[in-house]
């Protein structure tokens, strides 16, 4: 079986205790959060933030870097199969201004958690989010570990 890896960030905006996540819809039609492809000798956390960049046109926010999440899955294309491993930081975004990058992304939307969870597409990003979830609610988005993003 043939792998693939991809990187990206999943987006939260807080606002009054509440937290919102930012999820995309890719132009296959499911609905998940942003990644991509590293590109050249990039790190993963740089193909994330660049990638996150790229896809939203949300620039000014923190990604954890120390801290990332992996999600995995296989697909088919082409006839092959794929595993594929998607490795996401958490960015806490200061504005819920969305700019999509139109060649991969048809639609977006912030949506607190239960919005959030019934829109995912698929049930491994399902499980991210919650396993998100819970590391938000721990308090560990505002430790001092948050490292100021490319964003």
């Amino acid at each position: 079986m043939l792998e693939d890896r991809s990187y990206g960030v999943v987006p939260v905006f807080i606002e009054g205790g509440t937290v919102f996540y930012l999820l995309i819809q890719h132009n296959a039609g499911h609905w998940a959060f942003p990644k991509g492809h590293a590109e050249g000798i990039e790190t993963p956390y740089e193909a994330a933030c660049r990638e996150f960049t790229e896809e939203t046109g949300i620039h000014g926010g923190h990604v954890l870097k120390d801290k990332s999440f992996i999600e995995q899955y296989s697909f088919i294309r082409d006839n092959k199969r794929f595993n594929k491993t998607v490795q996401y930081f958490i960015g806490r975004v200061k504005s819920k201004e969305v700019t999509i990058q139109h060649e991969e992304i048809q639609a977006y939307k912030w949506a607190e958690y239960k919005e959030a969870e019934a829109t995912i597409t698929f049930s491994e990003g399902k499980r991210l989010l919650r396993e998100i979830k819970q590391y938000i609610e721990a308090g560990n988005l505002l430790r001092e570990n948050c490292h100021p993003a490319v964003l």
